[in-house]
């Protein structure tokens, strides 16, 4: 289990599932739950932030191809942080696009704000919910270890 916890993807996805859990939780105004119970939303939501977090592991993998080393996140650089948001953006928007069309019990309410039928609260979500993960999880990865130039 220890060395399991040594490596980014770990943390990613520890911190991205809590992050992203809290995220789905706060966001249920902007939605219609097409009458679901308390207990199924928050299901459905546990099972989502599954997918968040899934998301955030892969959006990592793909970009530590092209970064300079797997441990891109001790130092961050432009090009792979680009590459895990627009890894992560690319399938949070076919998600979106699908989820709207299907029977997972949910749509958006009114009050969601929208661009080109995709809501922004979940655009916002892959813009906020990932960079907080990838801080949390270089901190739990390094904590002490790091360096001002790290930092």
């Amino acid at each position: 289990m220890r060395n399991c916890l040594e490596k980014p993807e770990a943390w990613i996805a520890i911190n991205g599932f809590l992050l992203a859990f809290l995220w789905e939780m706060l966001q249920m105004p902007f939605y219609e739950m097409g009458g679901l119970s308390t207990s199924q939303a928050t299901r459905n939501c546990a099972l989502a932030t599954f997918g968040d977090a899934g998301i955030m592991v892969f959006a990592y993998w793909v970009a530590t191809r092209f970064a300079p080393n797997s441990l891109w996140l001790r130092q961050w650089r432009i090009r792979p942080l680009a590459i895990y948001l627009s890894v992560g953006m690319a399938i949070t928007v076919v998600v979106e696009h699908f989820a709207l069309r299907s029977n997972w019990g949910w749509t958006y309410s009114e009050t969601m704000p929208t661009i080109a039928t995709i809501g922004l609260v979940p655009i916002f979500m892959w813009l906020i919910v990932p960079v907080l993960t990838l801080v949390l999880a270089k901190r739990s990865l390094f904590g002490s270890k790091l360096t001002a130039e790290d930092r």
